[in-house]
């Protein structure tokens, strides 16, 4: 008798502990339905009709013909390919200006490094409104810093260039500026990798008589491979949802020439109201980044 008590007992303790476990879950799954998927469901949905708010009586089932109509846009053909081109361009120089930095900060003949690591972090810490702020009020061709500075160097031709109002210079113009904004993730995320790597190494190839280039060849570069891709893949994702640098920067302008997937859905929904077909376009950002996501992990784990 008393055996089965404390089998009983044990049983509701059990019972008590594990759905206690659960219950603190709930929460989580609730703010994640409410916040997360529901959102997503009912943007499918909409993505599906023709709903504009400034005609509310006119809400039309109309299947795939958002996604139709979307494909054949010739504005979404040139968002995509600027997306293409402002996410392409600014992780390859991420990357490039972070590693270079990495590199220097991780080098023991640098002399106060914690201070430059300190001073490389800031235009990441600062706001990204903030920071394209500034960088506008710089790039201005009335009264910006750098023109001033170009034509003080010896470029006085430069000196009214209007390098976000060109069509010519826009792109290259947005790109830099997310670059600045970002290489420092870069920067802190290598010096990490770079750390990871053994100094025996260097040691060993040096006796060897290994060059510097062929020590960073062989053994800089497959040391820091797999957080290498983690941050590559992780700003892919984030540069091609960007929107708040290229918004705050040119508005997607001039004629468009740096209009991106983010800001053409922001402009279909609140400047023309057209929802299903900003659905549409959210729906088809989201299923490109699964995609992209998806062939990055794999890519990771065939070299791991």
């Amino acid at each position: 008798m008393n055996k089965s008590r404390r089998t009983q007992a044990t049983s509701g303790s059990l019972a008590g502990s594990a759905l206690g476990r659960y219950g603190y879950l709930v929460p989580i799954f609730v703010l994640f339905i409410l916040v997360e998927l529901y959102p997503f469901v009912y943007s499918v949905v909409l993505s599906f009709w023709n709903k504009h708010l400034l005609h509310p009586n006119a809400d039309q089932f109309i299947g795939l013909g958002n996604y139709i109509k979307m494909l054949q846009s010739p504005h979404f053909i040139r968002a995509i390919r600027n997306s293409t081109v402002f996410t392409v361009g600014s992780v390859v120089f991420e990357y490039l200006v972070g590693l270079g930095s990495a590199l220097i900060l991780n080098s023991r003949h640098i002399k106060f490094r914690n201070l430059f690591r300190a001073i490389v972090l800031l235009p990441w810490v600062v706001p990204i409104a903030v920071n394209s702020l500034i960088w506008k009020f710089m790039l201005s061709p009335n009264f910006g810093f750098i023109n001033q500075l170009l034509a003080a160097i010896g470029f006085p031709h430069l000196l009214t260039v209007n390098w976000l109002g060109d069509i010519r210079y826009a792109m290259p113009a947005v790109i830099f500026v997310n670059v600045w904004r970002s290489f420092p993730f870069y920067t802190i995320t290598l010096l990490a990798g770079l750390a990871q790597i053994p100094s025996d190494l260097y040691e060993a190839a040096s006796i060897d008589g290994a060059s510097k280039w062929q020590s960073f060849i062989h053994i800089t570069l497959p040391g820091i491979r797999g957080v290498s891709q983690v941050i590559v893949v992780l700003h892919i994702i984030w540069t091609f949802v960007n929107f708040d640098v290229i918004y705050l920067l040119t508005k997607g302008g001039p004629l468009r020439m740096t209009e991106v997937v983010p800001t053409l859905l922001y402009r279909e929904a609140f400047d023309f109201f057209n929802m299903g077909y900003a659905a549409a376009m959210g729906v088809f950002l989201l299923v490109v980044l699964a995609i992209t996501v998806g062939r990055a992990y794999t890519k990771t784990s065939s070299f791991q």
